[in-house]
């Protein structure tokens, strides 16, 4: 029971963060009521606060001091939302953090996790500073090759992701293979197969398995030559275990 128990904690620490389209903007204008113009020189924010709604769904309307009313914008709905349903972790507004100079500072120090695990209970997943902060994050990750950094997180499979997604994996697939992670380089290939059907390694490789799917990968798709050696390598060294 105590080992189903911690099967389960991990199963849910490593859960990988959703990975969403960014919201479009809300642009919706209600009604425009040329009677109340001037009447006010402020904004006036009608929110249902009804519990068993969902906040997606929540009902949040703004009135312009020039008699417009429209919906609020995710901006204003993420801080009208926290006021009246705070939620641990989260402020009001953006905090200085996520300014791209305090970043640079977050990154020089190797606390990567640390910034996204800030974004995640700050932004909304689909929000453009979520995107934004987690971009950043991992093309600093990629750019210095620091991998391991987010390897035993639940946010490694975000920065896979990102990287496969813009069909940049060599880094990462190299960084494997010098440590030794043959299953997990096969993984990301199968991943790059599925994310890119119609590329020249997922069309020349569809029978191909463990090592000789990563050999087709080196040979159609990757731009390091330190892959193909590294596979050499690899293979020498099965060869020596083998006799």
């Amino acid at each position: 029971m105590a080992v189903q128990k911690a099967e389960e904690q991990a199963k849910r620490l490593l859960k990988m963060p959703p990975v969403l389209p960014e919201r479009q903007p809300i642009e919706d204008v209600l009604c425009e009521d040329k009677i109340l113009e001037g009447m006010d020189t402020a904004k006036y924010v009608f929110t249902d606060i009804t519990y068993n709604i969902p906040h997606r769904e929540r009902f949040i309307v703004v009135r312009e001091p020039n008699g417009v009313l429209r919906k609020a914008s995710w901006e204003e709905r993420d801080r009208l939302i926290q006021v009246y349903f705070p939620r641990d972790g989260r402020k009001l507004t953006v905090p200085p953090i996520f300014k791209e100079e305090n970043l640079k500072i977050m990154f020089g120090q190797n606390r990567h996790e640390e910034v996204l695990n800030y974004c995640l209970a700050q932004c909304e997943p689909d929000s453009a500073d979520f995107k934004q902060v987690h971009t950043l994050t991992y093309e600093d990750i990629e750019k210095h090759g620091k991998y391991e950094l987010l390897r035993s997180t639940c946010l490694f499979g975000g920065l896979v992701w990102h990287l496969v997604s813009s069909r940049r994996i060599d880094g990462l697939l190299l960084d494997m293979l010098q440590r030794t992670l043959l299953q997990d380089a096969v993984d990301l290939v199968h991943l790059f197969n599925l994310v890119h059907p119609q590329s020249d390694v997922a069309l020349q490789s569809q029978q191909a398995t463990g090592i000789d799917l990563l050999q087709v990968y080196a040979d159609c798709e990757s731009q390091k030559p330190a892959i193909k050696l590294a596979l050499q390598s690899y293979k020498q060294a099965m060869e020596v275990t083998s006799a």
